[in-house]
């Protein structure tokens, strides 16, 4: 082989790697998000229960306020004597939404918040709604399952995006 051999070879090289270099940019400018694309955001678990007779409608609930926050947990905790305490947000950083479940007539029924996202809308919460499978045992009370939690403050609307599950517990 020659030192011309060489160097074309070196080149050849060369221009591959730039060309991969270029794709990989390409590739990567292409997954990024876009700025109308839903972006993650952290929030924190207030309470996830059921309760037995709540006045609650079903659905989402943004409460934006400390006054909306103690009415709603007013009318979600009527049952307790003593009601338990208001817990503390901070409304300047945070709002409250709490997600609700129809009331249902057994135990057995969960709704779990597993997505918080900011779009230029508002917000998407996604939630997980399991119903327990024909062989599970439940309890034999009222329910109305919930999810309450805080995130970020946001302007616009909060949206629901509610996935169905059905819980089996037939023997393996």
């Amino acid at each position: 082989m020659k030192t011309g051999d060489v160097e074309i070879m070196m080149n050849s090289a060369k221009e591959t790697l730039g060309y991969c270099c270029l794709v990989g940019c390409l590739l990567f400018a292409s997954c990024a998000k876009s700025d109308n694309e839903p972006q993650q955001v952290l929030f924190q678990t207030v309470e996830n229960a059921s309760e037995s007779h709540t006045q609650i409608t079903n659905g989402i609930h943004v409460l934006r306020s400390v006054t909306e926050w103690s009415d709603f947990w007013s009318i979600l905790k009527t049952s307790y004597i003593p009601q338990p305490p208001l817990p503390s947000v901070n409304f300047s950083e945070k709002v409250v939404i709490a997600v609700v479940d129809s009331s249902r007539a057994t135990g057995g029924y969960s709704i779990t918040i597993t997505h918080v996202q900011i779009s230029a809308a508002g917000l998407v919460i996604q939630a997980v709604h399991q119903s327990p499978g024909p062989a599970c045992l439940v309890t034999q009370a009222p329910s109305q399952p919930y999810h309450i939690v805080t995130a970020p403050a946001f302007s616009g609307e909060a949206t629901l995006w509610l996935t169905e599950t059905v819980l089996d517990c037939s023997p393996p």
